[in-house]
């Protein structure tokens, strides 16, 4: 977890070091003065391409300013809390455990940054394994990614979620059995009509 009081107090020192005010920092940085108060009194963290900035300008590593505070890679929950919502959510596209940490992020994200995830899945520029997306997916997600997967536009055999498929999602395969390209027989979920 990031103390906020640490790195507040080693801006401020720095700052005060250079005979920087607020004003002038934040001028610098092109923030507000209050950005700077909000930073320097343990309120909010720079973005990181501001903690970058400063380390530039202060002339010390980034790993000083937040020396004794520590964001762990999968606790997107501060992650989100001290950095902007791209670079949280950039974090975990890049990150190389996305089946692992999709239940750490995905109730974090907005409709449109989910929308985004699933698209992403979709055309295999992210590889998360749906088995592991399915419980965390609103309704009308996991309707939209039946759709495209049962119409054959996304390589995927439901199979390995046929557990976690709503009566109403098993009666939609059933329905494109002739048309799905893996055997819906064989997902032991025949539904009676």
């Amino acid at each position: 977890m990031l103390n906020l009081g640490k790195i507040g107090n080693k801006i401020t020192n720095l700052r005060k070091d250079l005979n920087l005010t607020q004003a002038e920092l934040a001028k610098t940085l092109y923030v507000t003065p209050q950005a700077v108060s909000k930073w320097e009194k343990g309120k909010s963290v720079p973005s990181i391409e501001l903690l970058i900035e400063l380390t530039t300008l202060f002339n010390v590593s980034i790993d000083f300013l937040l020396e004794d505070t520590e964001i762990l890679d999968d606790d997107y929950k501060s992650i989100f809390k001290y950095y902007s919502r791209a670079a949280a959510l950039n974090k975990f596209i890049n990150s190389k455990s996305h089946n692992e940490d999709v239940n750490k992020i995905f109730y974090l994200l907005e409709d449109s940054e989910r929308k985004l995830i699933i698209n992403m899945i979709i055309s295999n520029s992210l590889d998360i394994d749906l088995t592991h997306l399915w419980p965390y997916l609103k309704d009308i997600e996991r309707k939209y990614i039946l759709g495209v997967v049962l119409s054959n536009k996304y390589d995927y055999n439901l199979s390995s979620i046929s557990h976690h498929l709503s009566n109403e999602e098993k009666s939609i395969c059933y329905k494109h059995k002739d048309t799905y390209q893996y055997p819906i027989m064989n997902y032991r979920f025949i539904i009676k009509e």
